[in-house]
C-alpha cells in the first residue's frame, strides 16, 4: 500500500511539472461529427502533413491540439467513413468543426482495419479497429449478428468448435481474454452455451481488439483485450433501428430529450426459440426451452463544451431448460435449468481542463451471477454462484508538445466471488455444501508516453505496476512442507480474519512498441508487454459451461503471467486502398493453470488439492492482405500457429502429465486460412462470402479398455495425443436494399444468409461407446445442415 501512495504522489508531482513548464502554442480546436446525424465521432485521427505529427479527438469527438504557427495539410478520418482532408494557414488560434460523410452509399464497410489511421503510420501492433456496420454484413448463423463468430475471420482469433464458450487468441485460453463492454468487463460473453455472442449489435458504435501491444492502460488478463464500445445517443434527432429474424427480435432507440444536452439510447434483443424447438424439435427434446434477453442503456449528457457524463447498463440473461438426465455433485436429475446473466453498470465523467489535459472519471459495477437448479421431485438440488467486480479508475490524458502524447492512471479493483451455494435454503434430501467466499483487491498505477522521435521512428512506452492482495475472513489449510497438497498432508486449519491478508503479489509490467518507418507507406514495428491475471477460469470441460468456477489468487494459486513479443511488417498501397501486414509473436506464460485427471472442481472447498500449475508457450506467424476501397472489398488471411503446454506441477514426480513432456492445449490448431469478400454490385445489392479452413483441435484418445463387472471402460493416459478432423465452412449473405423500402427519414433491407453452403459435417467433438468388441468412436456436430434464415431491418436515422 505505501508503495501505491509513492506512485500516486509520483504521479500528481509530473502532473504538477508538466502543468507548469509545458511549452506555448497555438491552439487548434475543434470537434469532428457524423455529417448526417451530427453525432461526434469518438478517438477521431487529424494527421498532419503526412504523419509529421497526429492527434485524436476525444470520446466526444472533440480536440484540442497544440500545433505551431504556418501552413498545414490536415487529413482526418475514421472508420467506415470519408477522409475530410484540408490546408490549414494558421497565425492565431482557430476552431474548424469537421463534418465526415458516412460510406454507407459505397462499399468501404470492410469489417477490420489496422487502425482508424492507416497502418503502416501509426505506434500500434497487433491491433484491429473492429466496424459494426461491417460485422453486420458478414453472414450469421440463422442470421444472428455475432461480434465473437465474426473476430474469428480474423488472424489469430479462433475456438475450440461451434458451439465454444469463447475465443482463443493468439494461444490464449478464453478467460484470458479481458472483455470491455464501455469499461465493465464480461465474464461469459455467449449466450445458450456458446451459440450465439451476448453482446446485442445494434447498441455497438466499434469494437477494438489488442492481440498484443496492448497499452499499459488495461491489465488483469494475460491473452487479449476486446474494448467495445456502446452506440453514442444522438443529441439532435431521433434514430430507430429494428430487426425480425428466426432467433431474436431487436430494437434501438436514439431520444434526445435535451437538444445537444441530454439524450438517451435503448436497445434490446429477445430471443423465442421455445418456438422453434417444440415445433421442429421432436419428442425427445419437446421439453426444452432456451431464450436469452440483452438490454442495454446509455444516457449521455454534455452540461458545457468541455463536460461529458455518460451513464451505460448492461443486463443480459439465459433460460435453459432440458428433460434429460443430467448430473451435479453426483445428484443425478431428470430435468435441470440454467439462469446466469450479467448485471453492469458504469458511469464516467469526462472533462477537459486545458489544452493539453483531459481528465476521465470512471465508475464500474459488474456483476455475473448463475443458478443451476432442478425441481425434480426425486432430486431437487439447486446451485448458485456469484462474482461481483467493482473498479474505480482515474485516466489523464497530456499533451507534453507535439512529440509527446502521455497516458497515466491510477485505478483500484474488488472482486468478491462466491464459488458455490448447494442446497442453501431449499428443502432436499441432498446435503448443503457452502463454498467460502474469495475477496480479494487489485490496485494498479500505470503511465504511457508514446513518442515522436523523428519522422520514421516514434515509440509508445509504458509501465504497469499492479498489487494484489487476497484478504480474508475463511479458513486456509496448513500442508506438511515439502509434501503434496493432499487432504492426508493437512496440518492444520488457519483461521484469516476480517480484511486480514491471506496473500499478496505485485510486480511492474513494461510495455512498449518501436515502429521504424522504411518508407513513406511501409513500416517495421516490434512490440512487448508483460501482463498478470489474477482472477482465473477453472473447468475441465474443452469449452467452460456458464456455471465454471472462478477463483481468485493466492497462496496455493499463483497469478499467470504472461510476456509476450512480436515483430510485424505493414505496407499501405495504392493511397491505403491496400493492406499489407506480417506479423510473428511469441509468448510464454508461467503458471498455467491444469488439473488432476479425474479432478472434482465445481464444489471442492480443498481446490489447490486438484490443480496443477506449468508453463504454456505460443508462437505463430499471420499473413494478411485486405483491400479496403471500392465496390469490391476484403481480405485474406494465413494464420500458422502453435500453443503447446508443459504440466510438472510441484512435484513432477507425482503430478507431472504426459511424462512431463510438451503437449498441445485443448485450442493448438496449427494452420488457419480465413477470407472474406464482399461485393456491392449497386447501391440496392451487396454479396458476402466467407471461408474458414482450419487444422482440427487436439483430443484424447483411450489406449485401451478394461473390464469392471462386465463394463468395458477406457483407459487413459497422455492427454491430447491424437486430433479431430479438419474444420472448413463457407458462408454467404446478400443484403436487399430496395427503394420502395426507403423514405425521407428511414430506410429498410432485407438479409439473407446462408451457413455453411454445403452441408460440412465438421467435428464438434469424438466420443466414445463400450461395445462388445471393444470401444467405438462417435463424432458430435454441430450445424451440420446448411441453415438458411431471412431478416428485415428497419432504420430511422
Amino acid at each position: 500500500m505505501l508503495l501505491m501512495k509513492k506512485i500516486t504522489l509520483s504521479l500528481v508531482l509530473v502532473l504538477l511539472h508538466v502543468l507548469s513548464f509545458g511549452q506555448k502554442a497555438l491552439v487548434f480546436e475543434g470537434t469532428v461529427k457524423d455529417a448526417t446525424s451530427g453525432v461526434g465521432l469518438p478517438n477521431a485521427s487529424l494527421i498532419f502533413d503526412n504523419g509529421r505529427f497526429s492527434g485524436k479527438a476525444d470520446t466526444t469527438g472533440y480536440f484540442r491540439i497544440n500545433i505551431t504557427s504556418g501552413e498545414h495539410t490536415l487529413v482526418v478520418r475514421f472508420v467506415s467513413y470519408k477522409p475530410f482532408r484540408t490546408k490549414l494557414d494558421l497565425t492565431t488560434n482557430q476552431r474548424l468543426d469537421i463534418l465526415l460523410k458516412d460510406n454507407n452509399t459505397e462499399l468501404d464497410d470492410v469489417v477490420i482495419k489496422g487502425t482508424t489511421q492507416s497502418n503502416a503510420r501509426n505506434i500500434t501492433i497487433g491491433v484491429n479497429v473492429i466496424d459494426i456496420k461491417g460485422i453486420k454484413k458478414l453472414p450469421a448463423i440463422l442470421g444472428e449478428v455475432d461480434v465473437l463468430r465474426s473476430l474469428q475471420t480474423l488472424p489469430g482469433v479462433s475456438s475450440v468448435g461451434e458451439g465454444a464458450n469463447g475465443v482463443n487468441i493468439r494461444g490464449g485460453n478464453v478467460d484470458q481474454n479481458l472483455i470491455y463492454v464501455d469499461d465493465a468487463p464480461i465474464f461469459n460473453p455467449t449466450h445458450m452455451f456458446g451459440l450465439f455472442s451476448v453482446f446485442p449489435a445494434d447498441a455497438i458504435r466499434g469494437l477494438e481488439l489488442y492481440k498484443g501491444g496492448v497499452p499499459a492502460r488495461y491489465g488483469g488478463r494475460v491473452s487479449s483485450v476486446l474494448d467495445i464500445k456502446m452506440l453514442e445517443p444522438s443529441l439532435d434527432r431521433f434514430k430507430m433501428q429494428a430487426g425480425i429474424g428466426p432467433v431474436s427480435n431487436r430494437l434501438t432507440l436514439e431520444i434526445p430529450l435535451i437538444k445537444e444536452k441530454l439524450s438517451i439510447m435503448s436497445s434490446g434483443r429477445l430471443s423465442y426459440n421455445d418456438f422453434w424447438l417444440k415445433l421442429f424439435g421432436g419428442p425427445s427434446i419437446s421439453g426444452t426451452k432456451a431464450n436469452f434477453l440483452d438490454l442495454a442503456h446509455k444516457i449521455s449528457f454534455k452540461p458545457n463544451a468541455k463536460t461529458k457524463i455518460d451513464f451505460s447498463h448492461y443486463f443480459s440473461t439465459d433460460n435453459y431448460g432440458v428433460d434429460s438426465l443430467f448430473a451435479i455433485e453426483n445428484v443425478l436429475a431428470r430435468n435441470t435449468n440454467f439462469k446466469y446473466g450479467h448485471n453492469n453498470s458504469t458511469l464516467k465523467i469526462s472533462r477537459v481542463i486545458n489544452s493539453k489535459l483531459s481528465l476521465n472519471l470512471v465508475g464500474v459495477s459488474s456483476v455475473y451471477a448463475t443458478n443451476t437448479f432442478s425441481n425434480d421431485s426425486a432430486a431437487s438440488f439447486a446451485l448458485k454462484s456469484r462474482l461481483a467486480y467493482k473498479n474505480l479508475r482515474l485516466n489523464a490524458d497530456y499533451a507534453l508538445n507535439k512529440k509527446h502524447q502521455l497516458n497515466f492512471g491510477i485505478n483500484a479493483i474488488r472482486h468478491d466471488i462466491l464459488p458455490g451455494d448447494f442446497n442453501k435454503d431449499i428443502s432436499s434430501i441432498f446435503r448443503t455444501i457452502l463454498i467460502p467466499k474469495e475477496q480479494s483487491y487489485e490496485l494498479a498505477a500505470y503511465v504511457s508516453d508514446e513518442i515522436k522521435i523523428s519522422d520514421k521512428i516514434g515509440i509508445d512506452i509504458g509501465l504497469r505496476y499492479v498489487q494484489f492482495l487476497n484478504i480474508g475472513p475463511y479458513t486456509v489449510n496448513e500442508y506438511l512442507p515439502n509434501q503434496p497438497t493432499t487432504l492426508t498432508n493437512v496440518v492444520r486449519q488457519i483461521p484469516i480474519g476480517n480484511n486480514a491478508i491471506e496473500s499478496k503479489y505485485n510486480g511492474f509490467e513494461p510495455r512498449f512498441v518501436l515502429k521504424y518507418a522504411i518508407g513513406k507507406n511501409d513500416a517495421l514495428k516490434i512490440g512487448y508487454n508483460r501482463m498478470q491475471q489474477f482472477v482465473q477460469l477453472v473447468s475441465n470441460n474443452i469449452t467452460p459451461l456458464p456455471t465454471a468456477r472462478w477463483k481468485t489468487s493466492d497462496r496455493f494459486t499463483p497469478p499467470a503471467r504472461s510476456d509476450f513479443a512480436t515483430i510485424g511488417y505493414f505496407k499501405n498501397m495504392d493511397d491505403n486502398t491496400y493492406e499489407l501486414s506480417g506479423e510473428i509473436y511469441f509468448r510464454k506464460t508461467k503458471n498455467f493453470m491444469s488439473y488432476k485427471t479425474g479432478a472434482n472442481l465445481q464444489l471442492n472447498p480443498n481446490l489447490e488439492t486438484q490443480l496443477l500449475f506449468g508453463d504454456s508457450r505460443a508462437y505463430g506467424m499471420e499473413l494478411m492482405i485486405a483491400k479496403t476501397k471500392g465496390e469490391t472489398t476484403g481480405w485474406i488471411s494465413y494464420t500458422y500457429a502453435r500453443a503447446l503446454q508443459q504440466i510438472l506441477g510441484n512435484f513432477p514426480e507425482s503430478q507431472q502429465l504426459n511424462d512431463g513432456k510438451w503437449f498441445p492445449t485443448d485450442f493448438d490448431k496449427p494452420n488457419t486460412v480465413t477470407s472474406t469478400v464482399t461485393s456491392r454490385i449497386n447501391k440496392h445489392h451487396a454479396f458476402t462470402w466467407n471461408f474458414l479452413y482450419s487444422t482440427g483441435r487436439p483430443f484424447t484418445v483411450p489406449i485401451g479398455v478394461y473390464q469392471i463387472d462386465k463394463r468395458e471402460l477406457p483407459i487413459y493416459t497422455d492427454r491430447n495425443n491424437d486430433r479431430i478432423s479438419d474444420y472448413h465452412r463457407l458462408d454467404f449473405s446478400w443484403t436487399i436494399t430496395n427503394p420502395k423500402m426507403r423514405t425521407k427519414s428511414g430506410e429498410g433491407s432485407w438479409v439473407f444468409t446462408v451457413y455453411n453452403i454445403y452441408g460440412r459435417k465438421n467435428a464438434y467433438s469424438y466420443y466414445f461407446k463400450a461395445r462388445p468388441y471393444g470401444l467405438e468412436l462417435n463424432k458430435l456436430s454441430v450445424f451440420a445442415t446448411p441453415f438458411l434464415s431471412l431478416i428485415y431491418n428497419y432504420t430511422i436515422r
